[in-house]
């Protein structure tokens, strides 16, 4: 298991599991399933660029800490998981 995380796979982990995120962009049920492999123009777990600017609107919304460069680059999974318990830091304190 590689320490990095794809575009999908981080926004998986900050985000929802692809039903949440096919809600969110208005794509139709499994249709997302698709970008974990490879297309022509496009490696696995990259998605398209209105899904991207879609999930950014949705993140800032909701105070999750997503930024363009994981949809670019992907990130650790260790920078992922700082932000998530950073995340559940400040779910606790606003409680």
């Amino acid at each position: 298991m590689s320490d990095h995380l794809t575009p999908l796979e981080v926004c998986e982990r900050l985000i929802g599991k692809l039903p949440v995120i096919e809600q969110i962009t208005g794509r139709k049920p499994k249709g997302a399933y698709a970008w974990r492999r490879p297309a022509q123009g496009r490696r696995s777990g990259d998605m398209p660029a209105d899904v991207n600017r879609t999930l950014l609107k949705y993140a800032k919304r909701h105070g999750i800490p997503l930024t363009p460069a994981h949809l670019i680059w992907g990130a650790s999974r260790s920078e992922i998981d700082a932000l998530l318990q950073a995340m559940a830091r400040r779910s606790v304190a606003a409680e």
